[in-house]
């Protein structure tokens, strides 16, 4: 079968291995859709802070189920969230499933851009396998992992109905951040964005207005929008270190700057930290997300109350993933790239 794998920094190789042997208690599954995310684009460059394991948003079809599993058979069609916790340690037993020690070493065997994938007894037994409803596409399932994500970072924050936001970078996840917002009542969404065609179609989904950081004075312009106050939430949703000094500027004393992008390992920025304390402004990051998320997710899909496929802008097979990688790294156009298994 094909699967897709780093063979340098920047570049990806599809090659033929042999198909995956499953135990008792796991699944393999038949990719059918398959989102380029963030960290993916990071691993392709050697920048990773997580395993180089490529794909995770992903969907298809059980192709073979264990002796030992009830719940699914051959055809299920189901998504499958990659990571699984211990559901025991400290962190756990305190809603910070995402910081427990056995999370990041679960995941998919060989990757998700692949044929075929196997879905490990952890995964299996804690409870990460979903069935996808028949209302929902196999690209709909895809997408459940990105916007848990984005529901685990606005509940850790605790953004709530009426408050302003502003949405550093407007790429798939904070085009994402916005329509959650927009659901769950924000008064005010503000999108800041380099690329003009993100920033058009934030506002399309929701944005009130968006800015240019190159040109706009960002902080100021939402200092006047706010009556001087700046707003309650600035989410940013890239790994750049100037949207995080924007974002610090641009929330009011008491304000909450969401680290959702993922910084490359060693990043380091300088920071003025008087003026942090001295305004009351909290940093609060956010990493992955968790079943309970997952669930929130893939309800909001299902019922239509926000709507992923409006984010799809590029679709590839999965012999193309090195080339889908690659675009959705630097195609101005691309908003959410997936890679299909047809």
């Amino acid at each position: 079968m094909k699967a897709a794998f780093i063979t340098g920094k920047g570049d990806v190789e599809v090659r033929n291995i042999p198909k995956p042997q499953i135990g008792t208690s796991e699944l393999l599954v038949r990719m059918r859709a398959c989102g380029v995310c963030g960290t993916d684009l990071e691993k392709m460059h050697g920048e990773h802070i997580t395993p180089p394991v490529l794909g995770h948003e992903v969907a298809g079809e059980v192709e073979q189920a264990g002796s030992g599993i009830d719940d699914f058979s051959e055809g299920s069609r189901v998504l499958v969230h990659h990571h699984v916790s211990c559901r025991s340690c400290f962190f756990c037993k305190n809603g910070l499933e995402t910081l427990c020690d056995a999370y990041p070493k679960s995941n998919l065997d060989p990757c998700g851009f692949a044929e075929c994938f196997r879905v490990p007894e952890p995964l299996v037994k804690g409870g990460t396998v979903y069935k996808l409803p028949d209302s929902m596409s196999f690209e709909e399932g895809s997408q459940v992992e990105p916007t848990a994500c984005c529901i685990r970072a606005l509940r850790k924050a605790g953004v709530s109905a009426g408050d302003n936001v502003a949405v550093f970078g407007t790429g798939p996840v904070g085009l994402t951040h916005i329509q959650l917002l927009r659901c769950f009542g924000a008064a005010h969404v503000y999108a800041i964005d380099v690329i003009k065609n993100r920033r058009d179609f934030a506002t399309k989904l929701g944005a009130d207005l968006a800015f240019d950081p190159t040109t706009d004075d960002v902080p100021n312009a939402i200092s006047l929008l706010t009556e001087g106050l700046g707003v309650d939430y600035a989410i940013v949703a890239t790994a750049n270190l100037m949207a995080i000094e924007a974002a610090i500027a641009t929330v009011r004393k008491g304000g909450v700057v969401v680290l959702f992008g993922a910084p490359a390992r060693g990043a380091r920025m300088s920071v003025d930290m008087s003026n942090l304390f001295l305004r009351e402004v909290r940093l609060q990051s956010s990493y992955s997300t968790s079943e309970t998320e997952m669930r929130i997710a893939l309800d909001l899909i299902k019922n239509k109350r926000i709507e992923p496929l409006r984010l799809i802008s590029h679709r590839f097979q999965l012999s193309q993933t090195a080339e889908a990688l690659k675009f959705a790294d630097k195609a101005t156009d691309a908003i959410k790239v997936i890679v299909e298994n047809q």
